[in-house]
């Protein structure tokens, strides 16, 4: 009896094309599959479809964004270690960073599906933020939410990656929240981890656990499965720019620079004296983690088997 395949998909992602959606049919059935397409109908529809997909399926594939990964991640983080079908993510969105992570082409989905159905299964970190969990990366401060704040327009259809750049230029002079007010007044925060706590102040903080997002190299060496993340500290602007500008020519990205990356497997931040406005940034969307709370804790919290394209 071949095994069994649903591929979820998400028609609204903005690199979604029909004819390659036909392409990746004919290669999953032509690796040995009995495959199932089932639409993605709003975004939290796998977390509220895991354990009947996780029980019936062998292989679950998602095609999509960012985004559709990253639920995929929460709802095999509430499976709590009960995972039985095997993850792996097809991507389709516009920026697609999870790609790298995989070691699939970002922008060739058919490609992409045979790599993965002929790779191999790696046991993967699930990092959670105040129990949400993510793909690969968690951000708050300044212009960390600009990826989010224009999905609902077609800019990204128009002009993919480049729209958030364009989106961060508008912000840079309208949105207050997104940027001014931030530099001028810098989060006061308490920062616990690795054994250590200090007071610092901040413009702009992320939790990764990837090579890459928005881009940008965070950690091209990065290990996924070793239990542990990155964890990146703003200070100031002229911080923000160096890193923006030379992360891509950089070896080990931004974690090369040692006086805002650190590696960890927990994550403690105090807000002192305001949290962000705007909800933390996780894999590209808005998530209200800090609603009730001033604490911002990361930590990793469990494993998901993954394919990935080598």
């Amino acid at each position: 009896m071949k095994p069994k395949c649903a591929l979820i998909y998400n028609e609204n992602a903005s690199g979604f094309n029909k004819q390659n959606f036909l392409k990746i049919i004919k290669s999953i059935y032509n690796s040995g599959f009995n495959i199932t397409t089932i639409e993605s109908e709003y975004p939290e529809f796998i977390i509220d479809h895991i354990e009947e997909y996780n029980n019936k399926y062998n292989v679950l594939l998602t095609m999509g964004g960012d985004g559709t990964v990253s639920n995929a991640y929460e709802a095999f983080h509430r499976l709590q270690g009960k995972q039985k079908a095997l993850y792996g993510h097809i991507p389709s969105g516009t920026t697609n960073d999870m790609g790298e992570n995989t070691y699939v082409p970002r922008y060739n989905a058919p490609k992409a599906t045979k790599m993965l159905l002929q790779g191999k299964v790696e046991d993967r970190d699930i990092v959670a933020i105040n129990n949400h969990a993510i793909a690969y990366v968690g951000a708050g401060g300044i212009l960390a939410p600009c990826t989010y704040l224009i999905d609902k327009s077609d800019a990204k259809k128009d002009i993919g990656t480049l729209s958030y750049i364009r989106y961060g230029l508008k912000a840079f002079f309208e949105d207050d929240k997104l940027y001014k007010s931030i530099v001028n007044d810098p989060y006061q925060v308490t920062i616990e981890m690795n054994g250590q706590k200090f007071d610092d102040k901040i413009i702009f903080f992320a939790v990764v656990n990837g090579k890459s997002f928005g881009h940008l190299r965070i950690n091209p060496k990065a290990n996924l499965s070793n239990g542990k993340f990155d964890v990146l500290l703003i200070h100031n602007t002229k911080e923000l720019l160096f890193n923006l500008i030379t992360s891509p020519f950089s070896i080990n990205g931004i974690v090369g620079s040692k006086k805002i990356a650190y590696s960890t497997d927990h994550l403690k931040i105090t807000f002192n004296n305001r949290v962000p406005y705007y909800p933390i940034n996780c894999d590209g969307d808005g998530h209200n983690l800090m609603e009730n709370t001033n604490i911002f804790e990361a930590k990793t919290h469990g494993k998901i088997k993954q394919l990935v394209g080598r």
